[in-house]
């Protein structure tokens, strides 16, 4: 800017910047004057991002914490446990207590529980003396809520 200071002189340098300064924002209209403090831009806090556990995920918590005198056996297949037929569907989690089987619990998605296998299953652990209840996968399932229902049935 030395050559157009010197071509155009003080005041008309001084009149181009406020004319610049009057467009940008920047109200600084005079040499003399102490540059205006600019705000720092400060980014809001983020959140920290917790992501959802899943029901296996929760369940895997829950079990070994609230209930450590009972042994947890996952996804096993009903003919092991004296069911018979090809229709049969594993048990999500077979929950025991000095080899007795004490509760069952099936993780149900979508139409799981109308299911053919399901209900053979749900049939075979009922007619063997056994409580079964389902979670279903895409409802909320609150770590409380699970919690709960268990302390109801162990």
């Amino acid at each position: 800017m030395g050559l157009f200071d010197r071509l155009l002189g003080n005041a008309a340098k001084r009149a181009i910047n406020d004319a610049i300064d009057s467009v940008t924002g920047n109200h600084s209209s005079s040499a003399t004057s102490a540059p205006a403090s600019q705000p720092q831009y400060t980014p809001a806090p983020q959140a920290p991002v917790v992501e959802e556990l899943s029901l296996e995920q929760k369940l895997d918590k829950i079990l070994p914490s609230e209930f450590p005198a009972y042994q947890v056996a996952k996804e096993v297949p009903p003919t092991t446990m004296g069911g018979v037929g090809k229709s049969l569907i594993p048990f999500s989690y077979v929950i025991s207590q000095n080899g007795q089987v004490k509760l069952i619990i099936m993780r149900c998605y979508g139409n799981t529980c109308g299911s053919r296998g399901y209900r053979f299953s749900k049939q075979f652990a009922e007619s063997s003396g056994w409580t079964l209840i389902n979670f279903l996968e895409n409802s909320p399932n609150e770590e409380s809520y699970i919690i709960n229902r268990l302390h109801r049935f162990l």
